[in-house]
């Protein structure tokens, strides 16, 4: 009788401390890290759970505060400038890969409604996959024969045929033959492809841009909001406002001056 209430009074005991024992319950402060490290370190838990939050999530809470940094310090930054000056020459030459494109109708001439521009395109060059967010672009062949990427598929067009890539659509465009072919864009409403070309065959010519990857790197920055192309690197909601910021703050900088000579 005697074991049998002390066996009864550990299992009350035990019961006892179950019960006083704390449960671990989600903060929400954790999220907010600055105020999670001070929180997590006062919690009586395991230390290595403190230094497992403090250690790992340092360099994420670097990465997103230096994000929101540049894209809130860009937000009160002019406006990108897309424009380009009432320039004569309406073919551009790329020297290094000996084709050209020639601007058929600029935004300017359009009101803005639309840009259309003739493409030369070296054996088997062109783009790589991308998306814009703020305008469609429509592809007619005037000579040879062009890939198109169209959402992870592909089409081929022959002379005289068209396809349209619209806005978000993730596309490419490549000659498929071992001439030259020319395409013919069309950008639905007048976006920065005028300058976008002007720009990036200067840097060319010049040397400073090879391998798709400008000697400056604000001058990509620049290119790539000037395009306003995305690449499918990382979501659209994170690559969209960083390179828009970046392109503001490059041209805050002074970084476009120097490519003043290839559109003003």
């Amino acid at each position: 009788m005697k074991n049998i209430t002390l066996a009864a009074a550990c299992i009350a005991e035990n019961a006892a401390l179950t019960e006083q024992k704390p449960k671990w319950k989600f903060d929400p402060w954790l999220m907010l890290y600055p105020v999670g490290v001070v929180r997590i370190w006062r919690k009586e838990i395991a230390v290595w759970i403190k230094l497992l939050y403090t250690i790992v999530l340092l360099p994420v809470f670097l990465l997103a505060a230096t994000y929101f940094g540049i894209v809130l310090f860009a937000a009160f930054l002019p406006p990108l400038d897309k424009t380009v000056g009432n320039r004569a020459d309406k073919t551009i030459c790329n020297r290094a890969g000996n084709y050209s494109a020639t601007i058929v109708k600029s935004g300017a001439e359009t009101k803005n409604t639309y840009e259309l521009v003739h493409v030369d395109l070296e054996p088997k060059g062109g783009n790589d996959w991308h998306y814009h967010a703020n305008f469609e672009e429509q592809f007619t062949v005037i000579e040879g024969k062009v890939r198109i990427g169209d959402n992870g598929g592909e089409i081929i067009l022959n002379k005289g045929e068209t396809a349209t890539a619209g806005k978000k659509d993730m596309h490419y465009f490549k000659n498929a033959l071992d001439q030259t072919s020319v395409l013919e864009v069309k950008v639905t409403p007048a976006a920065g492809l005028e300058k976008t070309l002007r720009v990036a065959y200067g840097l060319i010519n010049d040397g400073l841009l090879k391998n798709d990857m400008t000697e400056n790197p604000w001058h990509m920055c620049l290119l790539l909001a000037y395009s306003e192309s995305y690449l499918p690197v990382m979501p659209g909601w994170i690559q969209e406002p960083l390179i828009n910021a970046l392109a503001k703050i490059a041209q805050w900088k002074g970084e476009d001056k120097s490519l003043y000579k290839y559109f003003k």
